[in-house]
Formats: structure tokens, sequence, C-alpha cells
């Protein structure tokens, strides 16, 4: 087996994590990205450090811009997943193209990684944007994320979009 191999079957056991970390970013294959984000996830009571150092060691955010165009719908939620782990002012196209995705659990990741994303004008103008959005759990979290932001443009849109909003 090889040493990449031994390094993803160490990614299925907690206590291994951090060796099978430590072996990828060596191995410095961007492959690994995906079962590094499956580890990640994993639902136990354990220190997930190592494998974000890893995720950032093989350059996770340029990953998941990669990877959030994937035909398979679990790696492009992994993707979008990572853009919330690593947040970047570069992913807001991707995140607002996620949020229409035929996938219910991309869309869902992809509100969750907008909310996590630095607070920029950009940000402001695309959650401006999102006042227009269809669904309503999309157009609920711009209304949110507005209304805490307090800045006289997100006011403003916010106060314009309340003489339209159905709920």
């Amino acid at each position: 087996m090889s040493d990449y191999e031994n390094a993803l079957e160490q990614l299925r056991y907690p206590d291994t994590w951090c060796e099978a970390a430590q072996t990828l970013m060596e191995i410095g294959n961007r492959n690994a990205l995906v079962p590094l984000m499956r580890a990640y996830e994993t639902p136990v009571e354990a220190s997930k450090v190592c494998l974000l150092d890893a995720l950032d060691a093989l350059d996770a955010g340029r990953g998941a811009l990669v990877l959030c165009v994937s035909e398979d719908a679990e790696e492009s939620r992994l993707a979008v997943h990572l853009m919330e782990l690593f947040p970047n002012e570069a992913y807001l196209p991707a995140l607002e193209r996620g949020l229409n995705d035929p996938s219910l659990a991309v869309r869902r990741q992809a509100r969750r990684s907008l909310a996590c994303q630095v607070q920029t004008p950009a940000w402001e103008t695309l959650y401006i944007r999102l006042l227009e959005a269809e669904d309503t759990e999309t157009r609920a979290q711009a209304i949110k994320s507005l209304a805490r932001r307090r800045t006289d443009k997100s006011q403003q849109a916010l106060a314009e979009r309340l003489a339209h909003e159905p709920v």
C-alpha cells in the first residue's frame, strides 16, 4: 500500500488523523482535500486542528474553487464547506452559484458558508442582491445578515425591500 493510500485509510480513525494529515501534507496531493473534509465532518469529540492544518497546507482555498464545480454533488458540498472554513472574498461568486445548485445539500451549505464570509462591501452587495432571491430561506438569511450590518447601504436596501416582502 502506498503512503497516500495508507494515509487515506488512517483518516477513517480519529486516533490516526494527525499522522495521516502529516503524511498527506508531505505528499502534497490536493486530491486529499475530499478525504480530509470527510474526516473533518466526522461527528466525534476529537481535535480536528491537524486536519485543518493539512487542508490549509494543501491550499484548500484554491482546491475549493476547483471542487465546487464537480459533477458529484457531495464533492461540491464539501468544497463549499471548505469555503466556510477558509473564508475568502474570491468565493462569493461560487457561493452565489451554490445557492441555486440542484442539490439541496449544496444550497444549504452555500447559505451557511456565505454567512461565514468576511463582511466586506462585496459581501454586502451580494446580500443586497439576495434580497430578491426566490428562495425564502436565502432571502430570510439576507434580511437577517443585512439587519445586523447596520450600514446606510444595508438599511436602505432593507427599507426598499420591506414594501415587497411577502413574508
